[in-house]
């Protein structure tokens, strides 16, 4: 019976649902809209994660970006379009926006076929504004060598290429080789990512006593729940088991606040163990001593030549090595990090200024 009275609502839902949607919609572009048409110079931020995208990292990098286009472009407004925004509703904005307000296209891992919503609202950006001075923030590239990834690819190319003025930044050492492959007409560049430059976390007078593992549970992890088990199995001490995508939704209103809260707990514990790109970035600002291990691809194993100069990380390459490598980044003393907005994220202003 309750099965029966399911499938009878499901489509009431969906419309309602749809409905909904739309409604939002009508919102949010007469907020863009009204953003755009007021007086004064405005740069647009383009493909920022919606409330519904539940991932810390994500909402963390947003922080981060809007604190350093504040802080190099105070006369600007900053009018944000997320990715549900750039898809649906760019044809309805676009005839609004000058051809010298430059478009800045938020960080992270998902240029490439895996993340295909991020990758078509990027192309719909970049597509939508040939005029404009476009620029790619950190990214993460990666294209399977399969008939679909290998296809999108080529479509990736071919806007991409078209572009007048665009500019793609790779977050690692291996996006950078692809991007030089991939983009022969644009500007490129390399950057960490960019949750680097966020800088307001505090440490705590004293830690917990306790391991934080903060692990993957989606499909970029590469451990089954065996490994996990012989993982936490072999912990030194009590531990949490933490991940930096949660089940509430994040507002755009609270991004700040979660950040900053998620950085406070990272900050309490004796250790991190992670998998996750932003475990690893989270433990760097809160210098705690950290263990990383590899996901499927090459997003955190590439990136980690960043941390070279950061003694307290280290790289486990398979969880047998977790205690071995556990001792050798609790006996580091040093916990000094580099000026990351000195050395990489300031001298990103140049292509858009």
């Amino acid at each position: 019976m309750k099965t029966l009275i399911k499938n009878l609502l499901r489509p009431i839902y969906r419309i309602y649902l749809s409905r909904k949607k739309k409604r939002e919609f009508a919102q949010n572009l007469e907020r863009i809209t009204q953003e755009l048409k007021a007086p004064g110079k405005k740069i647009i931020y383009a493909i920022t994660p919606p409330s519904r995208l539940k991932n810390i990292g994500d909402q963390a990098q947003f922080v981060a970006i809007e604190a350093w286009l504040k802080r190099h472009f105070p006369e600007h407004a900053i009018v944000e379009v997320d990715k549900d925004e750039a898809t649906w509703l760019t044809d309805s904005y676009k005839s609004l926006v000058d051809s010298s307000t430059p478009i800045v296209l938020h960080s992270g891992g998902n240029m490439g076929d895996r993340a295909m919503w991020s990758e078509t609202s990027r192309r719909i950006m970049i597509e939508s504004f040939p005029d404009n001075t476009v620029l790619s923030l950190p990214q993460t590239i990666y294209f399977h060598d399969t008939d679909f990834g290998q296809l999108q690819k080529s479509k990736t190319e071919a806007i991409y290429n078209n572009h007048k003025n665009l500019t793609v930044v790779a977050r690692d050492n291996k996006s950078s080789d692809i991007a030089n492959e991939m983009f022969p007409k644009c500007k490129l560049d390399k950057a960490p990512d960019f949750v680097l430059s966020y800088n307001e976390q505090k440490e705590p007078e004293q830690t917990n006593g306790k391991i934080l593992y903060c692990m993957r549970k989606d499909s970029e992890s590469a451990y089954t729940q065996t490994d996990l088990e012989q993982l936490f199995a072999s912990a030194d001490r009590p531990y949490d088991v933490f991940d930096t995508t949660i089940p509430e939704a994040i507002t755009k209103e609270q991004r700040k606040a979660v950040l900053d809260d998620t950085l406070t707990m990272f900050s309490q514990y004796d250790y991190i163990v992670t998998d996750r790109f932003h475990g690893l970035i989270f433990s760097v600002l809160c210098k705690k001593p950290t263990v990383v291990l590899p996901t499927v691809d090459h997003k955190l194993t590439s990136a980690f030549d960043w941390f070279d100069e950061v003694k307290f990380v280290k790289f486990a390459h398979k969880i047998q090595d977790v205690p071995a490598v556990t001792q050798d980044v609790l006996a580091v003393q040093e916990r000094t990090t580099p000026n990351w907005n000195e050395l990489h994220f300031d001298k990103l202003v140049k292509y858009i200024k």
